[in-house]
């Protein structure tokens, strides 16, 4: 999708470190600026890594920055892969697969069988009974719960 935010490169927790080894010669705040951080970098290099506390702090910090900086980039990835897929890979999970998916997404609001029905991807053919059966196992197998939403339809949702 030509929407998404483009990361173009991943963030390497050495480099990090090298850069925070550069305030030591009094240019604090570069690590930050690295992992995606503007603001602390700039508030960093004008106050000297916060009086070099801040950048003491950063010697612990630098992993999780790194990973945060990161994580827009591995979402990026992930969702490409997904759309990848399309319709057509999803249809190559198994059908219980799919509706565990499905609860995943909906969170605690749950999903009813016409929301199955028609975000699942199903061969044509696929009677609704099969779904219907395939969602009685998983509560059987306590991988789903069954509940009423506000408006008191049954929605299915994870234990």
């Amino acid at each position: 999708m030509a929407n998404r935010l483009q990361w173009p490169e991943r963030r390497f927790v050495a480099v990090a470190y090298g850069l925070w080894g550069l305030g030591l010669v009094g240019v604090c705040g570069l690590q930050r600026f690295y992992n995606r951080k503007p603001l602390s970098g700039t508030l960093w290099l004008l106050t000297f890594g916060l009086c070099g506390i801040g950048q003491l702090v950063d010697l612990f910090l630098i992993p999780e920055l790194t990973n945060q900086a990161n994580q827009p980039l591995l979402l990026e990835q992930a969702l490409a892969k997904l759309d990848g897929l399309g319709p057509a890979g999803s249809a190559r999970l198994p059908l219980d697969r799919q509706l565990l998916a499905l609860a995943r997404r909906s969170g605690p609001a749950g999903f009813t069988l016409n929301d199955a029905l028609l975000e699942l991807a199903l061969p044509a053919e696929t009677p609704r009974e099969r779904v219907r059966e395939e969602l009685e196992r998983l509560l059987h197998d306590h991988l789903l719960d069954v509940g009423n939403d506000e408006r008191g339809r049954v929605v299915y949702r994870e234990p």
